[in-house]
């Protein structure tokens, strides 16, 4: 029966700089009785078959594609999911933890310095969708605001601000300065690329069998999802983002 499921650890080159810093991920080939899938958090995951797992495949990726919940049914189970809002990953000192929400079209491709603490704007600020005056404006934030700084580009020093619960975009250093009677938590921190996710709840029936049960699923360098292999609860938000 374990041959249902074969769980291949992934260290996502793309993503993480060295081995230490990968984000662990599962997941692959549906198409053979050794194939991987997104039951692999549940303790029924050993007893789906092949069309089973298909089937969760396409239910999977459209729950976590367009953010909306789907049900699937195979050949001998069913089962839904139900996708949360988007969050990233590989941005904090344990690469599994995720901050609380964020946009999903921003351009995560840059290397960043991270851990960079609080700061304040010191003028008027376009939040952009990457790191250049190329990227197209995502909104303005207010001189005076503060931002929790999550990233910042190694090469031009753009910075990758939350703001009020949200990875909002990236802002140019130049216009902003550290919180007044805050520290950097880790300046020049670990440099990663930061991984778009999705937390999710599934449910899945076997017969008479039951199972529900959370995770968290992020893209890989292909734009494929990945199950998170051991999903990190969120941190306290408080501590991560400005109210």
């Amino acid at each position: 029966m374990a041959g249902y499921l074969r769980l291949t650890i992934l260290a996502l080159g793309a993503v993480a700089l060295s081995a230490c810093e990968s984000l662990p991920l599962v997941g692959g080939d549906f198409s053979s009785r050794e194939a991987e899938h997104f039951a692999a958090g549940s303790r029924l995951a050993y007893d789906l078959r092949p069309a089973d797992a298909r089937a969760l495949d396409a239910a999977f990726v459209a729950a976590m594609d367009t953010g909306t919940a789907q049900s699937w049914r195979g050949a001998r189970a069913a089962g839904a999911v139900t996708p949360a809002e988007w969050s990233l990953a590989n941005l904090k000192s344990d690469p599994a933890a995720r901050l609380p929400a964020a946009r999903a079209n921003m351009d995560l491709t840059p290397v960043l310095e991270t851990d960079l603490g609080l700061y304040v704007l010191t003028r008027n600020a376009n939040v952009r969708l990457g790191p250049g005056t190329d990227h197209g404006v995502a909104e303005r934030l207010p001189s005076g605001a503060g931002v929790a700084i999550v990233g910042r580009t190694v090469r031009d020093k753009w910075m990758l601000v939350a703001h009020e619960g949200v990875v909002r975009g990236f802002v140019s250093e130049t216009l902003m300065i550290k919180a007044p009677g805050t520290e950097l938590e880790l300046a020049g921190g670990p440099r990663r690329r930061a991984v778009l996710c999705r937390e999710f709840v599934q449910r899945l029936a076997f017969g008479a069998e039951k199972d529900e049960w959370r995770g968290a699923a992020c893209k890989d360098r292909n734009g494929d999802w990945r199950l998170a292999a051991e999903p990190a609860p969120k941190e306290d938000e408080a501590a991560l983002l400005l109210d």
